[in-house]
């Protein structure tokens, strides 16, 4: 069975995401594009967040790949607003519903390569290009 919410074949997408987050936390070349990995997921996977939370995660993808802001500003001017005790907005979802009605998206975390650091980060960009521009249509609605 397809992931229901980004179309993944036998719902691989988070197994994939789970060796991602190995490989980028014990390689630094790798774990470069950290930030846009789990951004991307979890846009995709929109059931795990609220609306606020989607909205948000959408904006930190604008952010890496529009505005160019590094990660560690980005951390910097979003501390007190992801804090939990002075966020007024809840991110992780209670209910499991997707916030988006999306289950086909160009691309998913399977069509990114890992053979090297340099191909990998290479394809997490273009995960992540392809991600925001279908993302930002369907906020628009």
């Amino acid at each position: 069975m397809n992931c229901p919410e980004c179309g993944a074949p036998d719902r691989l997408c988070q197994a994939r995401f789970d060796e991602f987050l190995i490989l980028e936390f014990t390689d630094e070349d790798y774990g470069a594009v950290h930030h846009l990995t789990v951004a991307t997921f979890m846009v995709q996977h929109s059931s795990r967040m609220t609306r606020e939370g989607w909205l948000f995660e959408l904006d930190l993808l604008r952010q890496f790949l529009v505005e160019n802001k590094p990660p560690a500003l980005i951390r910097k001017q979003i501390k007190d607003t992801v804090d939990s005790g002075k966020r007024t907005f809840k991110i992780k979802s209670k209910d499991g519903v997707p916030v988006i009605n999306k289950s086909t998206w160009t691309k998913t975390i399977l069509d990114v390569r890992a053979e090297n650091a340099e191909t990998y980060c290479q394809e997490i960009i273009a995960w992540a290009r392809s991600v925001l521009k279908e993302a930002e249509k369907i906020s628009e609605t």
